[in-house]
């Protein structure tokens, strides 16, 4: 096992990147620590973690077109765009199955970002300590106005990428010396300013919590900043990042899937361009 925090960035459909760059990890025998995912991130991480290769590309490529994963069937049975009861129950159980002893029987440290909503802070919520994982990978992927909070003991919770949109300073603060990034978006992406209407809309729709609207607000600047910080920390070696070499076109709930599986071949091909530099930042053969 590679003494190594692996952190993935969310960005819904856009994950199709990361489903390609942890498929050549498994490809090629790399299995990680410490895996922390954020939104998708943490959705692909069950299926690297299971040691199942294809199966989070499949998925998507299979059901993006399917209302009751992606569209109004699943928005009238989950309060959400996305049907995590048809995800994590039909599709895992049935249809593309999910090796959960597989999943279970690895050591390595699984930890899903989430927001929780009443704090407006970022929770860690790892396996071994949260009961409710499942659940928990609901949450981290739960898009704020798209999808409903998702309630675990007691606290309401939300996409993780409100608070973290990428978690390497915890990593780091985690101890780990080496920490490997992917991201879903290129070099020179950078998030636009929040509209007036989309405020007034987090306003109207999150009333209750003004805490949380406050983080919502300045989710742009903060991951704008974010990126400058993750450029200087690679300039120091101190992570190694793996990001998409041009603009990424595919939206978050993308339905076209010749654009999707091109995604998902950039990411295995831009993550096997990288191998052997990788090997030698993380000191491995």
């Amino acid at each position: 096992m590679i003494k190594a925090a692996l952190v993935l960035e969310g960005g819904a459909l856009r994950g199709m990147y990361t489903s390609g760059v942890l498929d050549t990890f498994l490809k090629n025998n790399m299995e990680f620590e410490c895996v922390a995912g954020v939104s998708a991130g943490a959705l692909n991480a069950m299926s690297y973690i299971s040691k199942q290769p294809g199966r989070s590309a499949k998925i998507n490529l299979e059901y993006c077109d399917d209302p009751r994963y992606i569209g109004r069937k699943a928005f009238i049975k989950n309060k959400g765009i996305i049907g995590y009861d048809y995800l994590f129950g039909d599709i895992s159980e049935n249809k593309i199955p999910f090796d959960y002893k597989a999943f279970e029987n690895t050591n390595q440290r699984f930890v899903i970002v989430t927001t929780n909503c009443e704090k407006a802070e970022t929770e860690y919520l790892e396996r071994g300590n949260c009961t409710e994982l499942f659940k928990a990978a609901q949450a981290s992927s739960s898009m704020p106005l798209a999808s409903a909070m998702v309630e675990i003991n007691n606290n309401h919770y939300l996409d993780g990428a409100v608070t973290t949109s990428i978690p390497v300073k915890w990593a780091l603060e985690q101890g780990y010396e080496k920490v490997v990034v992917v991201l879903t978006r290129d070099k020179a992406y950078r998030k636009p300013m929040l509209s007036n209407k989309m405020k007034k809309l987090y306003k109207l729709a999150y009333h209750k919590y003004p805490k949380l609207i406050e983080k919502l607000n300045t989710m742009p600047e903060r991951y704008n900043k974010l990126q400058e910080e993750l450029i200087d920390l690679e300039k120091e070696g101190k992570i190694f990042i793996i990001r998409p070499e041009k603009e990424v076109t595919v939206s978050r709930l993308e339905k076209d899937k010749r654009k999707l599986e091109n995604l998902y071949k950039e990411g295995i091909a831009e993550a096997e361009k990288k191998l052997d530099t990788l090997k030698e930042y993380l000191e491995i053969s």
